[in-house]
């Protein structure tokens, strides 16, 4: 075993050369497939990342101090809170909302390449192979991991600073508490830390009961502070609303439990539906066009008969796990940071069938399944002893990487040179044509306007409980110059342009 990981280690120069140039690997091959996103941001925004750009919009202007997304009560407002410093310089922007993820996705393909190498031995160059399904996530899942709404790319971070602090506990409940307040799939982390505990026997020893009650004693000080304290005096719809404004669960917990949804019947479809549905849209092993997944693009994604490429890796790799276990039971407790990330990814998926009734179109609600992903290469790259398997697997995850790198230099393609026109753009043009200041319409196209416009077009959301109640006041004032903008014909008035209405007051 030692002289195995010792030979993929370089020595002391050579070591610090390849891991620099590793780095610089990271940040290139992030800024590849982020890049796009986050300057041609309307390749991918929607109204429930309009919100936390007002958000971020009233924090700079002093209007509001939100604590969670507003229209609700959980969903912590980080990502309305980092950005607000960059509008405050350089003013309210999709590019400006988004900058901040960048940097975050950025942070977790080095902490990955960095953990693997100090604790998995990995020469950083095979750690950076084994981290490529984050670091070249397909576009799809890219457009989800730089969406500012909520927390789908954060509890990478979380549960990565989770296994670095596991031996801190003040730390790790702090990083577990803010963590579950934005996104409740931290949890997974957590569970995973003690499932380590269990097969490496480190349980049995009083210090680690004693870490566990203090982690979650104060992890539960932190929910409570924020949920029963801080709570009652943040905005929950906007600028002049309090939380008892809202409507619906007065907490994340009962909100988790409102959306848990449990039949045994969808069990065997839903884990079906796992392998052929979801795992191959998150992972981009679909030949499809990119507006299946919601992106303004008509370029094509994925390359047929990559799907078995990533079977063949992942059954290898879990063969050979199997094996070193059945041969040697106490290798699990060598490296377990490759255990940990296999885990957290195997707690989402399984979380996600069995917690969904089998329902798993949202896919932002298993992302985790990535990381699982590259903790399982990177605990095969560390354990394997036969070279020439180990270079095969190098070569699955490479065969893998050229689809996903086809799909962005599709998407690259298109926008550099004719770009899809973008609907809600031209609803914009019409409106400020026609000098319309007022309008009224659905969720999608209400707070997309109006935060594209810097609120120069206030348009009111049809929800019955909005997220954002000014905006429905401000259109009521002036009800008699406001339009509805419709999907749908209204009357004898002529559509603005194709398929949308402007309908009169």
């Amino acid at each position: 075993m030692t002289a195995t990981v010792t030979a993929q280690r370089p020595a002391g120069q050579t070591m610090s050369r390849e891991r620099i140039l590793v780095w610089a690997a990271v940040v290139v091959l992030i800024l590849f497939r982020s890049a796009i996103f986050v300057f041609k941001p309307q390749l991918a925004f929607n109204s429930d990342q309009a919100v936390f750009g007002l958000m971020a919009k009233h924090i700079t202007e002093g209007r509001a101090f939100p604590l969670f997304e507003y229209g609700q009560n959980y969903m912590l407002a980080v990502e309305a809170w980092v950005p607000a410093p960059i509008f405050a310089l350089f003013g309210p922007s999709m590019t400006a909302l988004k900058l901040p993820l960048l940097g975050v996705n950025i942070a977790i393909g080095i902490l990955l390449v960095e953990v693997f190498v100090r604790e998995l031995g990995l020469r950083p160059v095979l750690a950076l192979v084994a981290s490529l399904f984050f670091i070249l996530a397909p576009p799809a899942t890219v457009a989800t991991l730089l969406a500012p709404d909520g927390g789908n790319v954060e509890p990478f971070l979380y549960v990565i600073l989770l296994w670095l602090t596991r031996r801190r506990p003040i730390w790790f409940s702090l990083i577990l508490g803010v963590g579950f307040l934005q996104r409740e799939f931290t949890i997974y982390g957590a569970l995973a830390v003690g499932a380590v505990a269990l097969m490496t026997g480190a349980w049995r020893n009083r210090a680690s009961w004693t870490f566990a009650f203090k982690a979650l004693a104060t992890a539960s000080v932190v929910w409570l502070v924020v949920q029963q304290g801080l709570r009652r005096f943040a905005p929950g719809a906007g600028p002049g609303t309090l939380a008892s404004d809202l409507h619906g669960p007065a907490n994340n917990l009962l909100e988790l439990r409102n959306r848990f949804c449990f039949d045994p019947g969808t069990l065997i479809a839903g884990f079906g539906r796992l392998v052929t549905l979801h795992w191959p849209r998150l992972f981009g092993t679909e030949h499809v066009r990119a507006f299946t997944f919601g992106l303004e693009s008509n370029a094509w994604l994925g390359i047929s008969g990559v799907g078995v490429v990533l079977a063949a890796l992942a059954a290898l790799a879990l063969l050979r796990i199997v094996m070193r276990v059945a041969a040697d039971r106490a290798w699990l407790a060598h490296h377990p940071f490759g255990a940990y990330l296999t885990l957290v990814g195997a707690l989402s998926a399984v979380g996600f069938v069995v917690g969904r009734c089998g329902y798993l179109e949202q896919t932002r609600y298993d992302l985790l399944s990535l990381l699982g992903g590259v903790g399982l290469v990177a605990w095969a790259f560390a354990h394997e002893n036969r070279r020439w398997i180990r270079w095969v697997e190098v070569a699955l995850v490479l065969v893998w990487a050229t689809a996903s790198i086809a799909g962005h230099a599709a998407i690259w393609a298109e926008y550099t040179s004719h770009p899809p026109p973008v609907a809600k753009n031209l609803i914009v043009k019409h409106l400020e044509a026609s000098g319309i200041r007022y309008a009224r319409s659905d969720y999608w196209i209400a707070y997309w306007i109006t935060f594209a416009t810097n609120e120069r077009i206030i348009v009111a959301s049809d929800e019955a409980f909005p997220r954002i109640a000014m905006y429905r006041n401000i259109v009521d004032a002036h009800a008699a110059e406001a339009v509805r903008i419709s999907r749908e014909p209204c009357g004898t008035t002529r559509p603005a342009f194709d398929s949308v209405y402007f309908c009169p007051p």
